[in-house]
């Protein structure tokens, strides 16, 4: 039986990061900046349960999906 038992020693803090051509974006930034989208599109009116995020570093941008009935996008990184 494996133990689920989580100690502070196993504790650890996790970011991840999106390169490309020399230029970085973390995927938080990537979710704040989809989340702050979405909602001043939709004002409120739907609430994310669904979202689904493409990153396309070739085009400066991440694709979304939310509820699979809107999508949008956002800038990822500065074009080169």
């Amino acid at each position: 039986m494996p133990n689920t038992k989580k100690s502070a020693e196993t504790a650890y803090e996790e970011t991840i990061y999106l390169q490309y051509q020399g230029q970085e974006i973390s995927i938080d930034e990537i979710r704040t900046a989809v989340r702050e989208n979405y909602d001043a599109v939709k004002k409120g009116e739907d609430t994310p349960v669904d979202v689904k995020i493409y990153l396309k570093p070739e085009d400066a941008k991440a694709y979304y999906v939310i509820n699979n009935d809107y999508a949008g996008e956002v800038t990822l990184l500065a074009k080169a």
